[in-house]
C-alpha cells in the first residue's frame, strides 16, 4: 500500500469505535450536478454537508466497529476518491468538533461542559451581537401548526397556487391604472404622526402572518418548527419563527418556496387591501388598507427579497444557485485568497467548492458587507434624526459587531495562531502596510470634494415684469418678442373697486373745494382749516391715481418682452407683485439655489468654482459664479419646484398648502449664469455643483461627524 495512504498519526485513532448520535439525520441532495450528504443535527438545529467520500466513511462507523476496521473496509476495494487516513482523522475531528459522533471511552465531562459552553456563548453572540435584529425566542409553535395544517393541500401547491394566482394576477394590471393616486405625496402619507401610530399597530400583524407562512410552508412538506419569538428590529419588535427545518428537504423547488412562503403570503395580504383601498371611502378604514398595502408590497420586497441580506431573498437565492451557506463560504473563500496570495501562507488549502461556485463567492462577499454597512449607517442616521443618543449607540454598536470584533479576531489570528507563526515577519508588514495605507486614504490623500443642490432659473428683479397693482387685464399693449425701452406699456388692467374709491374721493375733494370757497370771504379761520382738510383730500386723489396709474404694467428695462401664456392674460385678474413676464436682453439668467444648513459653511467659504446643468439638455454645462446670498436662514423657497411636490429633494412642511415652506431652515444664494446662457427655460429647476478644494475622506467624515454632534447638542 502506498505510504502516501498512511499517517503517523493513525494509532492514536484506531482503537476508537465512533457512531453518529441518536438525534442525527442524513439526508441525500443534489448540488450543482453533484451528490452530497446532509447531516441534520436536530438538536442543535444546524446542518452540516458532507460529499460522497467523507459519507463512506462515515457510514461504516456503527459503534462497534474500530477505526481500523473502517480502514481495512476502505481499502479493500480501492477506488479514486478513497480517502487517506490524515483526511480520515480530518474528519473525525470535524465530527468531534461539530458534537456528531460518540465514542466508546470514557467523556470527558470537562471537556463536555467546555464544549456547551462555548455552544451557547456563541448562539447568544449570534442573536443579541447583531443590532440590527435581537432574537428573544418565547414558544415552540409546533402544536399551533400542526393545527392549522389540517388542509396540506392549500400550502403545497395545486388549489393553493391557483386562488393565490386569481387573486394576485388581477391586481398587477389594475395597479398601473391607479399608481399616480397610489403614490399621491407619497412620504408626507407615510411619515404623518396619526400614519406612523398606525403602522405601529399593522406592521407586527403582517410579519406574524409572513412567519406563519413559513412555518406552515415547511410544516406541509414535512419538516419541525420549533422555536417563535420577537426580534427586535431597530428595536421595533415582529415575531420570527425558525424555520430551518427546510435544509433538510430534498428538492431545491420546496426549500425556496419555504423561503418565499412569507413573501408570498405577504403579497397575497397587500392585494386584499389594495382591493379594499379601491372600494372603501376616504376614512380610518381606507387609511388601515392603504398601510397595508404599502407595508406588505414594497418594504418586503425592499427587505425580504434582497439577498444581500440574511432573510428570505439570501435563502432563495442559495437554495437556487445550489450554494448552501453562501455567506459564510463566500467570507471564508475571501479568507483563503488573502492567507493564499496576500500573506503567502504555505499549505493554504482552499474551502471545498466549484469553479462555478467560485465566481459567486468573490462577487457575493463584498456586495453583502457593502450593502450591510450601508443599511446600518442610513438606519442609524434615521434613528438620530428623531432620538440622537439611540441613534449614535446604534451605529456604535454595530461597527463594532460588524468592523470591530472581526478584526480583532483576525488579527489576533494572525498574531498567535502557529500556522502564521513561519510568516510573521510578512503578516506584520502587511498589517502595518494596510493601516498605513488606510491612513493614507483617509487623512492624507486629497479627493475631489463638492457640493450638489437644487435651483430655480430665473431673471434678475430688474429683468422682471411683476404687476404693481391689483385688477383685471382689459387688453395687452405689446406682443411677445417686441422690443422694449424702460418705461413700455406691456398690459393695460382695470380695477372697479379702485376707480369707484377714486369717484368717490373726487366728489369729496369737489365738496371740500365748494365748502373752502364759500367760506373765503366770510369767515377766514373756518377758511384757513378748511384748506388743510382740502389739502389732505388732494394727496388722498393723488394716491389714488398713482395707484389707478400702475394698473399699466411699463417695463423697468430694455429687452425682448417674453411673456407666459399671452392669449390668456386678457380677463385674468393678477395679484400685486405676481410675476407677469420678462424683459430679456441686456439681464442675463440668474439661478436662485437652496442649500441646506449642514452644507452652507463649505458653500460660503470653500466654493472655488460653480457648475449649472439644465434639466432640458444634461450634456452642457454652464459656469456660473455666487452674486449673493441671503444673510439668515429661512423656511421658505424660492420655487415650489425645489420641493418634493414639484419634483424636488427638498422636505416640505405637511401643513404648507402652497408646497414652499421647508421643514428645515435653508439657505439662499444667487448666481449669475454667462451671457449666453438659454433664457427659454426660465422658472424650471437646475442641478447645481460647488466645488471645493480637495480633501481627504477621513477629514470629510470627521467634519460630518462634529457637525451632527454640534447640531444636535446645540454647542
Amino acid at each position: 500500500m502506498s505510504e502516501a495512504l498512511l499517517s503517523s498519526n493513525w494509532y492514536r485513532v484506531a482503537e476508537l469505535k465512533p457512531r453518529l448520535r441518536g438525534h442525527i439525520r442524513i439526508h441525500r441532495h443534489a448540488y450543482r450536478g453533484e451528490i452530497w450528504y446532509v447531516v441534520e443535527d436536530r438538536v442543535a438545529g444546524k446542518y452540516h454537508r458532507f460529499n460522497p467520500p467523507s459519507y463512506r466513511v462515515i457510514s461504516l462507523m456503527d459503534g462497534k466497529r474500530d477505526m481500523e476496521q473502517v480502514w481495512r473496509r476502505l481499502t479493500e476495494e480501492l477506488v479514486e476518491d478513497t480517502p487517506d487516513q490524515e483526511e480520515v482523522i480530518r474528519l473525525l475531528g470535524q465530527l468531534h468538533g461539530a458534537d456528531l459522533i460518540q465514542c466508546d471511552v470514557t467523556p470527558d465531562v470537562a471537556e463536555l461542559f467546555e464544549r456547551r459552553g462555548k455552544q451557547e456563548r456563541k448562539k447568544l453572540l449570534g442573536r443579541y451581537l447583531n443590532p440590527m435584529a435581537l432574537r428573544f425566542p418565547l414558544l415552540d409553535p409546533d402544536r399551533f401548526l400542526t393545527w392549522a395544517n389540517r388542509w396540506p393541500h392549500l400550502y403545497k401547491g395545486g388549489w393553493g397556487l391557483l386562488i393565490w394566482l386569481a387573486v394576485v394576477l388581477p391586481a398587477l394590471f389594475l395597479a398601473p391604472m391607479h399608481w399616480p393616486d397610489l403614490t399621491e405625496n407619497f412620504s408626507e402619507q407615510l411619515l404623518a404622526m396619526d400614519n406612523l401610530l398606525l403602522m405601529a399597530v399593522i406592521f407586527p400583524l403582517l410579519k406574524a402572518m409572513h412567519e406563519i407562512g413559513h412555518g406552515l410552508a415547511a410544516k406541509s412538506r414535512g419538516g419541525e418548527v420549533h422555536e417563535m419569538g420577537i426580534m427586535l428590529l431597530v428595536f421595533f419588535p415582529i415575531p420570527y419563527v425558525e424555520a430551518s427545518s427546510s435544509s433538510a428537504f430534498v428538492k431545491k423547488s420546496e426549500r425556496m418556496l419555504v423561503g418565499a412562503a412569507g413573501m408570498l403570503t405577504e403579497l397575497f395580504i397587500a392585494t386584499l387591501a389594495f382591493y379594499f383601498w379601491l372600494l372603501l371611502e376616504p376614512g380610518l378604514a381606507r387609511s388601515l388598507a392603504y398601510n397595508t398595502l404599502v407595508l406588505a408590497s414594497f418594504s418586503t420586497l425592499l427587505f425580504n427579497g434582497n439577498p444581500l441580506l440574511r432573510y428570505d431573498g439570501y435563502y432563495i437565492l442559495a437554495d437556487w444557485l445550489e450554494i448552501p451557506n453562501l455567506g459564510s463560504r463566500s467570507t471564508r473563500y475571501w479568507q483563503y485568497l488573502a492567507e493564499r496570495h496576500l500573506l503567502a501562507v504555505p499549505n493554504s488549502e482552499p474551502p471545498p467548492s466549484t469553479k462555478g461556485e467560485r465566481r459567486w463567492f468573490v462577487a457575493y462577499a463584498p456586495l453583502a458587507f457593502a450593502y450591510r454597512m450601508f443599511v446600518l449607517v442610513g438606519i442609524a442616521l434615521f434613528v438620530a434624526q428623531q432620538y440622537f443618543i439611540v441613534g449614535v449607540l446604534l451605529a456604535v454598536w454595530g461597527m463594532v459587531a460588524s468592523l470591530g470584533i472581526p478584526l480583532f479576531k483576525i488579527v489576533r489570528a494572525l498574531l498567535a495562531e502557529p500556522r502564521f507563526a513561519a510568516r510573521g515577519a510578512r503578516i506584520r508588514a502587511v498589517l502595518g502596510g494596510a493601516f498605513l495605507a488606510l491612513y493614507l486614504l483617509l487623512f492624507v490623500l486629497p479627493m475631489p470634494y463638492h457640493t450638489h443642490a437644487d435651483g430655480v432659473l430665473r431673471l434678475p428683479e430688474q429683468a422682471l415684469l411683476r404687476a404693481e397693482a391689483s385688477g383685471f387685464v382689459a387688453r395687452s399693449l405689446a406682443r411677445p418678442g417686441d422690443e422694449l425701452r424702460p418705461g413700455s406699456a406691456v398690459l393695460e388692467s382695470v380695477n372697479p373697486e379702485l376707480a369707484s374709491d377714486l369717484a368717490v374721493q373726487l366728489a369729496k375733494l369737489e365738496e371740500m373745494r365748494a365748502r373752502h370757497d364759500a367760506a373765503w370771504g366770510v369767515n377766514l379761520a373756518a377758511a384757513a382749516q378748511l384748506e388743510e382738510t382740502l389739502r389732505r383730500e388732494q394727496a388722498a386723489v393723488d394716491r389714488l391715481r398713482e395707484r389707478m396709474a400702475r394698473l399699466t404694467l411699463r417695463a423697468g428695462a430694455s429687452g425682448r418682452l417674453l411673456l407666459e401664456h399671452p392669449d390668456d392674460l386678457p380677463g385674468r385678474f393678477l395679484e400685486k407683485g405676481e410675476i407677469v413676464g420678462y424683459v430679456v436682453g441686456r439681464y442675463v439668467p440668474v439661478v436662485r439655489v437652496v442649500v441646506g444648513q449642514a452644507d452652507v459653511d463649505l458653500v460660503r467659504l470653500a466654493t472655488r468654482d460653480v457648475a449649472v446643468k439644465l434639466p432640458q439638455n444634461l450634456a452642457a454645462t454652464w459656469p456660473a459664479r455666487l452674486l449673493r446670498e441671503v444673510p439668515a436662514a429661512g423656511h421658505e423657497l424660492p420655487s415650489a419646484a425645489l420641493g418634493q411636490r414639484g419634483g424636488g429633494d427638498v422636505v416640505l412642511d405637511p401643513g404648507d398648502e402652497e408646497g414652499t415652506r421647508t421643514l428645515q431652515s435653508v439657505f439662499e444664494f444667487e448666481l449669475a449664469l454667462e451671457q449666453a446662457a438659454p433664457a427659454r427655460y426660465l422658472g424650471s429647476r437646475v442641478h447645481v455643483r460647488f466645488e471645493h478644494p480637495a480633501t481627504p475622506l477621513g477629514v470629510r467624515a470627521w467634519r460630518a461627524v462634529r457637525r451632527l454632534f454640534l447640531s444636535q447638542f446645540h454647542v
